[in-house]
């Protein structure tokens, strides 16, 4: 290979040209070549058009946005590139870095400055890399943009986030791409936007970068600490020593040294604000203190119990209408069991797709252990009758127990009339004479539905429930008591949640109706 050709083949890969030709300061403040590390690339190395980043504090994700902008800057004549801060001091700190990694380029590969000045980079190949600060006016208008990064989202003004968001959509050029990234700020767009690309209802990929898997930004902080701990204790903390989250920590990876790190932060603030500032998981993240009416300790527990188990690849003699739903909306952790009792909450919606409420399902068995779950939010009211009825028989025409507000009286007439499915809760109502009715649906009222929630809490608290899904527990992580109300949190959705009330209500009542 030549060097010509060496060249052309370390310029197409922006790990290799940052490795290469970019020069960093470390945190003693010695240049050094600009190594990617793990997290800035997996998310550098093929950015997607739209992606969004929620992390752990001071992983460097900046740091590589400016150099990724050079990087577009001079290898793509005519680039006009922007980086947005949530201050001005942060805006200045950005800019700074930026000239810092410019200028550590050879000058033999890169192109000459015609402006420094006001936050803004010029080139002599046309390209442009500005920085500016979040709320400034008309930020976008008039431009077109190669790449847009906007730093620290959580922290703008809520006034601001959509005004410029849509601004700064309409201005990329086709090829364009923009990157957000934030340590979490509580819930508020932020939380809003990753939740829904979690869940597939905007073009945005969302990452994820837990403090476990950092292992090189604080390694001289966690040596620090280390010795630290070490000057107080005749020893350095044994496996046998650590508490049951510890012990979950280290199970998925944490090292002897970073729980030392995690214990000694949390005795400087507190256990909240360490899991807002380096999040195990993203549920973790958006910690709502004191709001949130599901224990959040036990479901951080279960979610590191729960991450290594996988529902079942393949099941037996599966109906024909679940199959093509099998490990996507449709999942299960156990098949049915010969002549078992079964509950199954059901929470229905218009199934229109985008962030709109899903269809959900829950199936309890008589030991109240999850077994199945359903989850799509574009499957249609008559559709997701199908599906009811397929699951229900699956598993031993288990007793329904079907919301009946929205699209859940389409749901209900359709199992009853069409289906002739029988093993359905019936609510009791009142007719003109005083005489008592019953019929089929549970009907969710002021009066119905803090018992409802508050029966799941009570069985979920004690231990008389066992949930296998992370998709419900995240939901139950942001289910939350606000203004005098009971509903899930700011972008987030509490269909699995209400489905599985619902299964936990129809265990509760204890009846069967004749199939």
């Amino acid at each position: 290979m030549t060097d010509a050709q060496r060249l052309a083949t370390v310029i197409k890969s922006f790990p290799l040209y940052t490795l290469n030709f970019m020069r960093i300061a470390n945190k003693e403040g010695r240049e050094v070549p600009f190594l990617l590390n793990p997290q800035q690339k997996e998310l550098f190395t093929n950015l997607p058009k739209f992606s969004i980043v929620l992390k752990s504090r001071q992983l460097g994700i900046s740091s590589a946005a400016c150099a990724y902008a050079i990087y577009m800057a001079i290898n793509k004549p005519n680039s006009a590139c922007l980086l947005v801060s949530y201050s001005n001091d942060s805006a200045t700190a950005i800019f700074d870095k930026l000239k810092q990694l410019y200028n550590s380029i050879p000058a033999v590969l890169k192109p000459e400055l015609i402006a420094n000045n006001r936050k803004e980079l010029k080139f002599t190949n046309g390209s442009k890399i500005t920085c500016a600060t979040a709320g400034t006016k008309e930020i976008s208008r008039g431009a077109t943009l190669s790449y847009v990064h906007l730093s620290e989202l959580a922290f703008w003004k809520e006034n601001v986030v959509q005004k410029q968001l849509i601004a700064i959509e309409q201005a990329l050029t086709p090829s364009g791409k923009l990157c957000i990234e934030s340590t979490a700020n509580g819930l508020n767009s932020f939380s809003e936007l990753y939740n829904h690309a979690t869940n597939g209802e905007n073009l945005y990929t969302p990452y994820f970068f837990g403090w476990i898997d950092d292992k090189l930004m604080f390694s001289q902080e966690y040596k620090l600490y280390t010795e630290k701990y070490l000057a107080t204790h005749d020893h350095l903390l044994k496996e046998n020593e650590l508490d049951e989250i510890e012990r979950d920590y280290y199970r998925i990876g944490a090292t002897i040294e970073q729980l030392v790190w995690r214990r000694i932060k949390i005795k400087n603030t507190s256990v909240e604000a360490f899991q807002q500032e380096f999040p195990t998981t993203p549920t973790e993240a958006f910690i709502t203190t004191g709001s949130n009416i599901f224990n959040s300790e036990m479901i951080h527990r279960y979610l590191l119990a729960v991450a290594k188990e996988k529902p079942l690849a393949e099941v037996a003699s599966l109906p024909e209408e679940l199959q093509p739903h099998l490990n996507r909306a449709y999942k299960v952790w156990e098949e049915p069991q010969p002549f078992a009792k079964y509950y199954i909450g059901v929470d229905c919606s218009e199934g229109l797709g985008g962030i709109n409420d899903y269809n959900a399902l829950i199936v309890l068995d008589k030991d109240l252990k999850q077994v199945a779950q359903f989850h799509s939010n574009t499957i249609k009211p008559y559709q997701f009758a199908g599906i009811v009825n397929a699951v229900g028989h699956y598993y031993n025409k288990a007793l329904l127990v079907v919301e009946k507000a929205s699209a859940g009286s389409a749901v209900l007439e359709k199992l009853y009339n069409d289906f002739k499915y029988r093993n359905i809760y019936k609510h009791k109502e009142f007719d003109q004479r005083g005489k008592i009715i019953k019929k089929i649906g549970f009907v969710t009222s002021a009066k119905s539905k803090p018992i409802l929630i508050n029966d799941a809490v009570e069985y979920f608290e004690n231990g008389d429930v066992f949930i296998q899904s992370i998709e419900l527990l995240e939901e139950m992580k942001l289910y939350t008591y606000s203004e005098g109300k009971m509903n899930a949190a700011r972008g987030a959705h509490d269909d699995l949640v209400i489905a599985l009330c619902l299964a936990i209500h129809g265990f509760k009542e204890g009846i069967n109706y004749a199939a």
